[in-house]
């Protein structure tokens, strides 16, 4: 019988020394409208998409492969962002109202999504929204439905030296 030697393995062993990660508590979606200089976060927030995403294909393979297909890649899909929210209760500096008014408006408003570690992606979008269905205790939720007018930007701010 042939001995196998069992070693523990310590998945900290494979992270960077020094890396650090975060949660997403503490993100943040704002908007502003083009006539305004500030912007106004809307609170609630409980769900987040992804930002880009795998881009689409097309096919490159020919009679001259035998054994795997290949491809190009090409332009990145729609962007689709479906924000989630705690609905709350109306009140006019409320969530809900909030995204009922720009939704209602049918403007195209500039967003900020600050992951606040220094990573921000801002564009512009209209505004749709959907009530969500639920449950006995369960909360009241909402998702607000954004769609890039156009490319979005990242913008990536590092530390500098101490």
């Amino acid at each position: 019988m042939k001995k196998i030697n069992i070693m523990p393995l310590d998945i900290q062993r494979f992270a960077r020394e020094g890396a650090e990660t975060d949660i997403y508590n503490g993100v943040k979606l704002s908007y502003k409208k083009k006539s305004e200089t500030n912007y106004t976060r809307i609170y609630g927030l409980n769900e987040v998409p992804d930002i880009g995403g795998e881009p689409n294909t097309v096919s490159t393979t020919n009679l001259d492969n035998l054994k795997y297909e290949t491809e190009k890649q090409t332009l990145m899909p729609v962007q689709k962002y479906n924000f989630g929210f705690d609905l709350e209760n109306p009140a006019l500096d409320s969530n809900i109202y909030l995204a009922s008014k720009l939704e209602d408006s049918g403007e195209i408003v500039e967003w900020k999504y600050d992951l606040d570690n220094g990573i921000v992606i801002t564009f512009e979008s209209k505004v749709r929204t959907t009530i969500l269905g639920g449950k006995t205790g369960e909360l009241k939720k909402f998702t607000m439905h954004l769609n890039p007018e156009k490319e979005p930007t990242r913008t990536i701010t590092v530390p500098t030296g101490e």
